[in-house]
């Protein structure tokens, strides 16, 4: 880092600080026209970074990200976009026609008919509102999209700052959004709480959709690579799109250098020995593919190492393999997995079990947590099984005919 860029990120930090003590927005403006003309979206999230790095609380920094964009906004330098980003199919491409349909949701149609509703009354408009909340909570599938297969991406190159602060702020919008439909669902629905929580779920919205696009995205320019985006893209269908049809296919041409590991196909001969027989890597792929749970295992260094299973209960990226098992979760939920791991290399247990039924799935999950050991206790790593068990929850009897012609 030269000393010109270390001199503009301890400036940058001096007004997150300022920020971060109760500053106000119009200061914190002022410092920054005094000290700078435009800055780099990489001296941003580096400042945030640092943030983190002196002990602030990823959660804390959520609360003051928007004042943060508040404060650059307008004066981020414009880079020039990838051009793959302008095909359409390719995942960015998506992401923003994605965020062009929210954002004419809320400006021509959810926030219009808000203001009609407030000045008629007339039922007609309240029931607009609550078809336009109902699409607008489709943006889960968008948020998740970009939590499993871009923060996943960003972290594998090191941008671990972001993630955790965005993630957090797109749970507050999905709590703003609920909180909204709760309002104008209620009977008799009251004007102030309806106005008040569709205002700031509004606002959210579409403030992260300047961070998506003018900081995230950008950021992601410049470290991915074709192979990365290609990962996106393969899994979007595991998650699906917020107000769009599903997009057109897009297959990049891939350099020799950016391609994997040899196909599995190209190993059909390759056998592994086990304890009791053998199978080819054919076998074992085809074998895993079709296993009734999710499989997890994360290495004796807590990055994740494997994928496998053929039950599909939590979407997942390739692009997480090799990243730190933690930047896998929210801030909120970090502890507790960061406590079955020092459990496991303490060795103060070998397995730990849970089983609930999320309220978005309605179905009953079994998860399974095993510390792996050699045969003189070294510790391997963590396996997790994910199983989905509410259909054998629900057996009764027994079924012993073999006639099932």
């Amino acid at each position: 880092m030269t000393q010109l860029s270390k001199e503009r990120q301890n400036a940058i930090l001096k007004i997150l600080h300022y920020i971060q003590d109760g500053g106000e927005l119009e200061g914190a403006k002022k410092m920054f026209k005094a000290a700078f003309d435009q800055v780099d979206v990489s001296e941003i999230t580096a400042a945030e970074r640092e943030l983190i790095k002196q002990g602030l609380d990823p959660r804390q920094i959520q609360y003051l990200c928007n004042v943060h964009a508040d404060v650059f906004k307008g004066n981020i330098k414009e880079n020039k976009e990838n051009p793959d980003f302008s095909i359409p199919g390719h995942p960015v491409h998506t992401f923003k026609q994605e965020n062009v349909v929210i954002k004419s949701l809320v400006n021509d149609f959810l926030l219009p008919n808000l203001k009609k509703w407030d000045q008629t009354s007339d039922d007609k408009f309240l029931e607009k509102i609550k078809q336009a909340l109902s699409d607008l909570a489709t943006i889960d599938k968008h948020y998740k999209r970009k939590e499993v297969s871009m923060f996943s991406l960003m972290n594998k190159y090191g941008i671990t700052a972001p993630p955790q602060v965005m993630w957090g702020v797109d749970d507050k919008i999905r709590q703003y959004i609920k909180a909204a439909q709760e309002a104008a669902n209620r009977v008799p629905a009251i004007k102030d709480e309806v106005d008040d929580t569709i205002s700031a779920a509004c606002h959210e919205v579409l403030e992260m959709i300047f961070k998506e696009e003018e900081i995230m995205l950008p950021m992601l320019d410049e470290v991915a690579d074709r192979t990365d985006w290609l990962n996106v893209k393969n899994e979007e269908k595991q998650i699906g799109y917020t107000l769009i049809n599903e997009p057109m296919n897009w297959q990049p041409k891939i350099n020799q250098k950016e391609v994997g590991p040899i196909a599995i196909d190209s190993l059909a001969s390759f056998f592994v020995n086990f304890r009791e027989g053998k199978l080819n890597l054919e076998q074992l792929e085809e074998i895993f593919d079709l296993l009734p749970f999710d499989l997890t295992f994360v290495d004796e260094q807590d990055q994740v190492a494997f994928f496998g299973g053929g039950a599909h209960i939590f979407p997942h990226s390739k692009n997480a393999i090799g990243t730190s098992v933690f930047s896998c979760h929210t801030a909120e939920s970090r502890p507790i997995i960061e406590k079955i791991f020092q459990a496991f290399h303490e060795e103060k247990k070998n397995k730990l079990t849970y089983w609930f039924t999320p309220k978005s799935l309605g179905r009953t999950l079994f998860l399974q947590y095993f510390a792996v050991r050699n045969s003189d206790g070294k510790y391997l790593g963590c396996l997790e099984i994910a199983q989905d068990i509410t259909d054998i929850k629900n057996l009764t009897g027994e079924k012993k005919n073999t006639n099932f012609i």
